[in-house]
């Protein structure tokens, strides 16, 4: 489409400049007339003057009545009076040349001769009286000529005065008209627009003008405008929804996220979340299969929409099987995903599809997105089973090692003693009865034993950690012993995992119940800390009377068992020991991890 350019007709600045031009013409005009009227006048004073110096000197003359021969030359009036051209143009223009010329002539030739023949000077007085009168006379002419030549100047700059007032006030109703009315509507205009209001449209007329034009331009501008932010409307509830669609999505797959990774049951949390993403999704109908490790033909099948429990269900508080869903579509396909990792196969998920509904890629995202967090979670939940499953078999192995370091060897000894005492004959010998004191003591031995093992299969960690169970140990010797330990803890946060920690208690445990069987110590001082941020050294020191060589039996096994504790740590266990002086329990071992060292 051509656009044709829109042109004024009537231009305000033109008119503005026309009336401009008429203003100064006027002004000029006034002022050349002004001018031209007082350059006439300028003159009349200097004639005046003129004149008046005539009459003095005929007063003068009067007065030296008789003359002497040799006063004759002042009778020469007229030669001392100096009249331009300009001066005579303005006589010229007064009208009085005529009299001006008279008065030289009378006294040329009538007053001047009887001067020379005058003896005294009443012969003369009435001439020169008469004289001096008409120099008068042509005074008040030059005077009147001038008053009339000003008036007419005033006269003149008064109508001049007029036609501009005139001018001007027919240039401010224009202004006002054609300026500033259409400039307040302009105005008025861009406040509407800038406050989003698109219904005011400037009224033009028939002749066009620059703010005509400018009105025309705010009309199509406020329009386009108009129609620019209702589109931007549109699409900013477009991409509003589009906007909370995604944070519908994202929220779901957060809380999908805190969903799979509870401690509910696979079943639960999956048939909730899918329940949910039948919202989100034209799918519905949605099943899940679980295969026994890669046994495809033994699986599990689970759905919702049921009308009552499975039989199988061991969860008498869920319901997540009797959750409603769509209504069944007629005509839809199946769909369906593998719940895979590593080419191993946890499950297999489907759902149905109407005919005339198609996945977008964001809802495939989703999907695809929701069942990698799936496969995930099995993944997690399986390898959280075989975690648990191999702490009891490592478990179950710790406990036959310790019972076959301990009573295992106890029971042994005394069934080669009960063996040796039925060999002999007679049992009241000192031989018997020496057997059935070993037999005693091997039998408190091994009841001992048991004891320390019972305790140390009792033992838990503390849920807020390494560092609380550590407080409780010490709290329950300080009960025993009777006095406060030194403790300096210099670990930082978090940093001994459970693994580690539960064989830490144990060893620290060991080492604090042979103080208290033994040691007879009024100080014991515990440190723990770590060495260029990779080796934790934890000591145990006491003041007591040490290990005596003399009885080493008393603390074989709890020494080797504590050795083994250690090597479980990939670290080692040291025993210092000055008798009567006291005993110091070192062990070494590398961190399990790399934790920022924050020190409590």
């Amino acid at each position: 489409m051509i656009k044709r350019k829109v042109r004024y007709n009537l231009s305000i600045v033109n008119r503005l400049t026309l009336l401009m031009l008429f203003l100064a013409a006027v002004a000029l005009i006034a002022f050349s007339i002004s001018v031209r009227l007082a350059n006439d006048t300028k003159g009349g004073a200097y004639m005046t003057n003129q004149l008046g110096l005539l009459r003095m000197k005929s007063y003068q003359l009067l007065s030296m009545v008789p003359l002497e021969k040799n006063q004759y030359f002042r009778l020469d009036l007229f030669i001392d009076i100096h009249l331009s051209s300009r001066d005579y143009q303005l006589l010229e223009r007064y009208q009085l040349l005529g009299e001006f010329n008279q008065l030289q002539q009378q006294w040329t030739n009538d007053i001047a001769p009887k001067m020379r023949q005058a003896s005294s000077i009443d012969d003369i007085r009435l001439e020169i009286s008469n004289y001096v009168l008409q120099i008068d006379h042509l005074v008040n002419r030059i005077d009147q000529k001038t008053e009339s030549q000003l008036a007419t100047i005033s006269h003149l700059q008064l109508l001049f005065i007029l036609i501009i007032i005139v001018v001007l006030l027919i240039q401010m109703y224009y202004l006002r008209k054609h300026l500033l009315i259409p400039w307040r509507k302009l105005i008025s205009m861009a406040e509407a627009i800038s406050e989003h209001d698109f219904s005011k449209r400037f009224k033009t007329g028939r002749e066009k003008n620059e703010l005509e034009l400018l009105g025309l331009a705010f009309n199509k501008m406020s329009a386009q405008i108009e129609s620019q932010y209702l589109l931007l409307e549109h699409r900013v509830t477009e991409k509003t929804a589009e906007l909370q669609h995604k944070n519908n999505i994202v929220s779901f797959l957060y809380w999908a996220t805190k969903q799979l990774h509870t401690s509910r049951p696979l079943c639960e949390r999956f048939l909730v979340i899918l329940s949910r993403l039948e919202k989100l999704t034209p799918l519905s109908q949605f099943q899940m299969r679980f295969y026994e490790a890669d046994d495809l033909e033994h699986y599990q099948q689970i759905c919702y929409g049921n009308t009552q429990k499975l039989p199988h269900c061991q969860d008498q508080t869920c319901s997540a099987c009797l959750i409603p869903s769509k209504p069944i579509s007629k005509n839809g396909k199946s769909l369906y995903w593998y719940l895979q990792d590593n080419n191993e196969k946890y499950g297999l998920l489907f759902a149905i599809l109407p005919d005339n509904d198609v996945l977008t890629d964001e809802q495939e995202n989703l999907i695809l997105g929701l069942i990698e967090q799936m496969t995930l979670a099995i993944a997690l939940d399986r390898q959280i089973e075989q975690q648990k499953q191999y702490l009891l078999m490592q478990e179950r192995s710790a406990m036959a090692r310790e019972l076959h370091d301990s009573i295992a060897q106890s029971l042994s000894c005394l069934k080669i003693h009960i063996s040796c005492l039925q060999i002999q004959v007679d049992p009241s010998s000192q031989d018997s009865i020496k057997l059935l004191n070993i037999m005693r003591k091997e039998t408190s031995i091994a009841y001992s034993q048991l004891r320390e093992l019972i305790t140390t299969f009792r033992l838990r960690l503390n849920q807020t950690g390494f560092y609380a169970s550590l407080q409780e140990l010490i709290k329950e010797f300080e009960q025993k012993l009777g006095f406060t330990f030194v403790l300096n803890y210099q670990l930082p946060l978090n940093i001994i995992s459970t693994k580690y920690a539960i064989h830490l208690l144990q060893i620290i445990r060991e080492a604090l119940n042979n103080i208290y069987k033994h040691a007879k110590a009024s100080r014991i001082m515990l440190n723990f800390t770590i060495e260029n941020n990779q080796t934790i050294s934890i000591s145990i020191e006491d003041n007591g009377v040490g290990i005596q060589n003399q009885k080493p039996e008393e603390n074989h096994y709890g020494l080797i068992i504590m050795q083994d504790r250690a090597e479980l740590l990939n670290g080692s266990l040291m025993v210092e020991s000055i008798p009567f002086k006291g005993t110091k329990v070192m062990i070494l071992f590398k961190k399990n991890s790399d934790i920022s060292l924050t020190v409590t």
